[in-house]
């Protein structure tokens, strides 16, 4: 019911923000290489958060959309997924900065 709702629209937002922080980065090639792993992790949660995405927007209602506990525990993953990248992301970044010190960003 609703609680079920609150808690995929919780975890729902919680992946947009993080998508929408990371998707131009990972739009880029140069990254795509550079990080692989995090690539591929960032490219499955796209494909959801997308698919999703599609779904609401064919379904506006958001009890009848979020009534599902496999669309629950697929936002789960995907914030755990993007948490992966973003650590990944983060300590690609701190390499960098060691090999530029002087340009600190």
């Amino acid at each position: 019911g609703l609680k079920l709702a609150s808690d995929i629209l919780e975890q729902w937002l919680a992946c947009q923000r993080n998508w929408m922080y990371l998707e131009p980065i990972f739009a880029s090639d140069d990254i795509q290489k550079q990080l692989p792993t995090e690539a591929k992790r960032f490219q499955t949660v796209d494909r959801n958060w997308r698919k999703f995405t599609a779904e609401a927007f064919k379904n506006p209602d958001p009890l009848s959309l979020c009534n599902s506990e496999r669309m629950l525990n697929t936002f789960m993953e995907c914030n755990k997924l993007l948490d992966m990248v973003a650590k990944g992301l983060s300590d690609y970044l701190e390499t960098k900065r060691a090999g530029f010190a002087r340009f600190y960003f």
